[in-house]
């Protein structure tokens, strides 16, 4: 089978990787510039029409990026949320867009509502955005949007819809291209991260902004007997520059508390200001800064659950979307850093999706639902306080982590769930000419 499709954006060869990983292409057709311009300024957009065939499973692909042109023809459409942010300098990276997610029901919705009119065509749009809330819930698709358009998120729940799709595959690509913040240098990050062998601790938890499953957890580790789990806080929201800056008691208390050596400031003189409170510069501080105090982190990653007990959607639980991926897992994978997160239901869905692509499993080592409930913290500081039992435990957590990591980026370079679903989409019927 032959399938045209339409890409609505400026071409780069990132953006190529995000949409069509997992093709079978000739690298000299994915090209990285079209002029002397975008040659050596890679700043300037390139807004040439760039046209590339491929295969995938067997499948002829003619693939063009052409902007904002050509929606009416025949073919299949594409167009992604934060990538169309980051082009209308709505958006700086492809971290954070919550706070203008408003443009999709005065934008986009109706955008997409006016060309699917068209016989021959289908449309698809991806709205990746890294957040817990429902999307479709909250846009109101089911009615809002037409029936030709296919939604892709990074949200599980809600699989029964048929026009909104989970795309594990194109969700990890997110965050490696377009390469705004940086997480794929975290991949590379592990050829030096493996050899370093002086870590200070045995486990850090990490805080930065305040979240009630956070001071929770942190309250039962400084109530720990002979504690073998370090603290850390970050200078996030330190000063009048950000907001919820005065929440200067609880910050006050734990500083007092996990000790001066463990606050990370941010903003120092010089070369050691790490810059303000946007995504590519608290990735590269995370990196460099937050990889070396301890072999293992516990990560206070979102999960859904957290969410519905202390979350802003507490009210109204049909707004909370059932998603596990964000940069902090994320970035141990790539980095290949042993990571432990607070809910032990971030372990069942990299798992799960292992198991979804016929990929075996191996076994966490540590057996818990939640870090903030029950002994579980206990139990951890226990394994870290023996020798020989914290030294298995950890080269356990490193086998699992680093067949986690292999497999990812493995199924990433022959696997395509948007592809997958993109083959298999029915177009509008076209229109009977009767004489």
């Amino acid at each position: 089978m032959s399938y045209k499709i339409y890409v609505h954006h400026n071409y780069s060869y990132e953006r190529f990787w995000y949409f069509f990983h997992g093709v079978d292409v000739d690298i000299n057709d994915v090209v990285t510039h079209t002029n002397i311009d975008n040659a050596f300024n890679k700043q300037i957009p390139i807004t040439d029409k760039v046209n590339i065939k491929c295969k995938y499973k067997n499948n002829n692909l003619d693939i063009t990026f052409v902007g904002k042109a050509d929606w009416h023809l025949e073919g299949h459409h594409l167009l992604d949320y934060s990538i169309d942010l980051y082009d209308r300098n709505l958006a700086s990276d492809r971290g954070y867009n919550s706070n203008i997610r408003w443009v999709v029901d005065k934008e986009y919705i109706p955008l997409l509502n006016k060309f699917s009119k068209y016989d021959g065509t289908k449309y698809h749009f991806m709205y990746i955005d890294w957040e817990g809330h429902n999307t479709w819930y909250e846009h109101k698709m089911d009615t809002t949007l037409s029936k030709d358009v296919n939604v892709y998120v990074d949200e599980i729940n809600d699989e029964n819809i048929e026009r909104r799709k989970f795309v594990f595959t194109n969700t990890v690509m997110s965050f490696i291209y377009p390469n705004t913040l940086g997480l794929k240098d975290y991949m590379h990050f592990a050829d030096i991260l493996k050899y370093k062998n002086d870590y200070k601790h045995k486990i850090n938890y990490p805080i930065r902004r305040f979240y009630r499953s956070k001071l929770i957890l942190f309250n039962k580790i400084m109530k720990l007997e002979d504690r073998h789990i370090n603290v850390t806080h970050s200078s996030f929201h330190d000063t009048s520059q950000y907001a919820g800056w005065r929440e200067t008691e609880l910050r006050d208390d734990l500083k007092i508390k996990i000790g001066k050596e463990n606050f990370i400031e941010k903003r120092e003189y010089g070369i050691d200001d790490w810059g303000g409170e946007w995504n590519d510069n608290n990735v590269s501080e995370f990196m460099w800064k937050m990889f070396s105090f301890a072999e293992v982190n516990i990560l206070p990653e979102y999960n859904p659950f957290e969410s519905m007990e202390h979350g802003d959607f507490k009210d109204d639980l049909k707004m909370i979307g059932e998603s596990y991926m964000t940069e902090k897992t994320i970035s141990h994978i790539f980095a290949n850093k042993p990571f432990i997160p607070i809910s032990y239901n971030t372990i069942k869905f990299y798992e799960s999706m292992l198991e979804k692509n016929n990929i075996e499993t191996v076994e966490f080592p540590f057996k818990y639902s939640d870090l903030t409930k029950g002994d579980s913290i206990i139990r951890l500081n226990e394994i870290a306080k023996n020798e020989e039992e914290w030294n298995d435990f950890v080269k356990k957590l490193k086998n699992w982590n680093s067949h986690l990591r292999k497999s990812i980026l493995d199924l990433v370079n022959y696997k395509n769930d948007l592809l997958d679903i993109l083959i298999k989409s029915k177009f509008r019927k076209p229109k009977l000419n009767i004489l």
